[in-house]
């Protein structure tokens, strides 16, 4: 004959908390005029919007505004390095 499973203490322990600690916060949220159920679907429904953000992005701009916007950027990439240039030619020559 095979013996009973036991459970050790800390196992108890647990699977109470899994009973308790929800009971316990609807109860506590009722007491204090809240809707603990409402409270909770909230939190879930939440952390499902936050996962369906993170889906990529479709871009609401056409193709042709894109490549302009790059464009641009590109440019003043462009001048920004020739300002740099020309500011590191003159400290160079300050030091000869």
């Amino acid at each position: 004959m095979r013996k009973k499973y036991k459970l050790t203490g800390f196992a108890r322990f647990f699977i109470f908390m899994l009973f308790f600690a929800p009971v316990s916060y609807i109860g506590v949220s009722y007491y204090q005029g809240e809707n603990g159920l409402e409270k909770v679907k909230d939190f879930f429904n939440s952390l499902r919007t936050e996962q369906a953000d993170v889906s990529p992005d479709t871009p609401s701009m056409s193709s042709d505004e894109i490549i302009k916007m790059q464009a641009q950027e590109i440019e003043l990439l462009k001048q920004r390095i020739e300002e740099l240039e020309s500011r590191l030619a003159n400290l160079e020559s300050q030091e000869e």
